[in-house]
């Protein structure tokens, strides 16, 4: 898709309650980022449309099927947003689950500057306005969110009553790899610039993925300032311990690049108490895009996960 194409389908996308038959564009968005399940599974129906926190407008788009055993909300990572979480989606509908997914302030089709947030807590805001506005049938609900979706879900449950039965964390942030550097670099240039260049890391084993982020029309190619400011922020507030909701499954790459997973994980273990730790080898930061091998392997896990928590997935 075209820039301009992303701005008029942008501008055009009704609210989520309002939404109804699929526009061309809006068609087009699906099958340009492989999400159009819709098209291919006929029993799958499919809205997407806006939802409003606080001064952001959230793009949210929402697969249901028939006699689904559960709702899976996914939640993506810094520079990400909802077309590069098909292979996930996928996931979730082979399972029989309903999905829901949506773009953080700042990244896809919902509204913000690029890749800033001033708060890390309207990420969890976020979080509550589409699970308000979603309309998902009354079953089990689980979340899967990739690692900025993991800080997300940790103001979520700061903030809100914890609705989900499973909750899996991939490649979870707190620090990313250098912090120490790269606080100090922050003090010394946020004064003289607003960004930085946004270097491309190969934080995956899938060279096709790769490729097609570098063409990716809705990725952000500076790094702000202000987003880093944030995660100043909210690492200085950050609890020290149990958030009261629950274990979680974290899921975590050895060959991750981009997170301080050494220090990550402990962290996630102290707020989500009774957490299990799947260390994946050989795996990168970007676990939502992983080779198939590596995603077949922590997705069996995340399988096993489920059912012991009574909800049973269909492989």
């Amino acid at each position: 898709m075209t820039p301009q194409q992303l701005r008029q389908l942008r501008e055009q996308l009704p609210a989520f309650a309002e939404a109804g038959e699929l526009t061309l564009l809006q068609r087009e968005f699906c099958r340009f980022y492989d999400i159009d399940f819709s098209t291919r599974l006929p029993a799958v129906t499919y809205r997407t449309g806006r939802v409003a926190s606080g001064d952001f407008s959230l793009v949210l788009h929402r697969w249901l099927q028939p006699a689904a055993s559960g709702n899976l909300l996914l939640v993506h990572g810094y520079f990400d947003h909802s077309g590069l979480f098909g292979k996930l989606i996928e996931y979730g509908l082979s399972r029989n689950f309903n999905v829901l997914v949506f773009d953080l302030p700042g990244h896809g089709l919902s509204s913000g500057e690029p890749a800033v947030i001033d708060d890390f807590a309207d990420y969890g805001h976020a979080v509550a306005a589409v699970l308000a506005a979603a309309r998902l049938p009354e079953l089990p609900l689980w979340v899967m969110a990739q690692s900025t979706g993991c800080a997300a879900l940790i103001e979520y449950a700061r903030a809100y009553s914890w609705p989900f039965s499973a909750a899996v964390m991939l490649a979870p942030l707190v620090r990313p790899l250098g912090w120490r550097w790269g606080r100090l670099a922050h003090s010394l240039v946020r004064n003289f610039t607003g960004s930085i260049k946004r270097q491309f890391a190969p934080n995956s084993s899938d060279p096709e993925f790769l490729q097609f982020l570098l063409r990716d029309p809705l990725q952000s190619r500076r790094l702000p300032v202000r987003w880093v400011t944030a995660l100043r922020n909210w690492l200085a507030t950050l609890p020290a311990g149990d958030l009261g909701v629950g274990p979680a499954l974290i899921v975590q790459g050895d060959a991750d690049l981009t997170v301080d997973w050494r220090y990550n994980v402990p962290v996630y273990s102290g707020l989500f108490p009774g957490s299990e730790v799947e260390l994946l080898p050989g795996a990168g930061h970007q676990l939502a895009n992983e080779s198939a091998a590596l995603r077949g392997e922590y997705l069996r896990r995340v399988d096993e996960w489920l059912a012991l928590r009574g909800l049973p997935s269909i492989p």
